[in-house]
């Protein structure tokens, strides 16, 4: 059984399919229709641009300015994680958003309670403080103070809590 037509899409030379161009204007069995007229043409037209196109590019590239401003953010991105407390750079970023919210507000000096943090029930010296819904921060109490260990995800967060030695 094959797919149901509201998934396939209308060419621009008139027909219906599924891939990225007209497989039938492809293939050459539709020669009543203009192909570069409608933006159709056949394989060894792309070929063929494709090959010109790589012979232009062997000058030297000239970025856009919104090029070097997305490398320069995407720089500054990367350097930002130099002043993390714990290890951030692998997790998405609203997480690490977030996370970095949660460390600045226990830097100040804010209680684990008031950021909805528990201890676990194994090992109170641990507390744990939900970032997002599958999201946890993992600290560790010393004194009256809280250092950060990790942030986890649900998947390695759980048998994390279940083992007897855990952080």
């Amino acid at each position: 059984m094959g797919r149901s037509r509201k998934h396939r899409k209308r060419f621009t030379c008139g027909h219906r399919g599924f891939g990225q161009w007209c497989h039938l204007c492809a293939s050459n069995s539709c020669a009543s229709i203009d192909r570069a007229a409608i933006g159709c043409a056949s394989i060894e037209s792309r070929l063929a641009e494709a090959i010109a196109a790589k012979s232009v590019r062997s000058f030297p590239i000239v970025r856009s300015p919104s090029q070097t401003k997305a490398t320069a953010e995407k720089q500054a991105w990367k350097l930002s994680f130099a002043t993390d407390s714990i290890d951030l750079r692998r997790l998405p970023r609203l997480i690490v958003l977030k996370a970095r919210g949660i460390l600045a507000a226990l830097d100040e000096g804010g209680g684990y309670w008031q950021l909805r943090g528990r201890r676990l029930r194994g090992d109170r010296t641990i507390v744990r403080i939900p970032v997002s819904y599958r999201y946890r921060l993992l600290c560790r109490m010393e004194g009256d103070r809280l250092l950060p260990l990790k942030v986890l995800s649900h998947e390695d967060y759980n048998p994390l809590v279940r083992r007897k030695n855990r952080v």
